[in-house]
């Protein structure tokens, strides 16, 4: 697990090299962490590599933002959906929840749309319905930037 939280630490600093912090390095290998253990305590897992392109893509990890509809933090989640009826908009200003909650939703619309087609259900994700759209091709292909080895044998 070590070496796949470093691997993801590596990414995110990869999409943020201006971080302006001095501690970037630091938030990076926090975020990872959440993103590597919150990923693999799913089953199916999910990538963490996906957690990490749609974070960057919702919120370029900013914890705190809050988008045009509600929704807040590092995955945008919506508060009082389906999978946040027990947690509070504070609670989703926070890592660790936010993601939790984000994985859950992204392994729902994986089995929903069917895993083998990642453009499909990363739409979802974004959309709500299985139905392509921009969002699930832009999220593929950073992820695709991002992966160790790209995206060989990836649909």
């Amino acid at each position: 697990m070590e070496s796949l939280a470093a691997a993801v630490t590596a990414a995110i600093l990869s999409l943020l090299p201006l971080w302006k912090t001095d501690n970037a390095q630091l938030r990076a290998e926090k975020y990872a962490t959440i993103i590597v253990e919150e990923s693999l305590a799913v089953q199916p897992e999910v990538d963490p590599f996906v957690v990490a392109a749609i974070i960057f893509r919702e919120s370029s990890f900013r914890a705190k933002v809050k988008g045009k509809r509600g929704e807040v933090g590092l995955m945008q989640i919506m508060p009082r959906g389906t999978l946040t009826r027990s947690i509070t908009r504070a609670d989703l200003k926070d890592a660790r929840p936010n993601i939790r909650v984000g994985v859950g939703h992204l392994h729902y619309w994986q089995e929903e749309c069917g895993a083998d087609d990642m453009e499909l259900w990363l739409s979802a994700y974004n959309s709500g319905k299985c139905k392509r759209n921009g969002y699930g091709r832009r999220v593929r292909r950073l992820y695709c930037r991002i992966k160790p080895g790209g995206c060989d044998n990836i649909s």
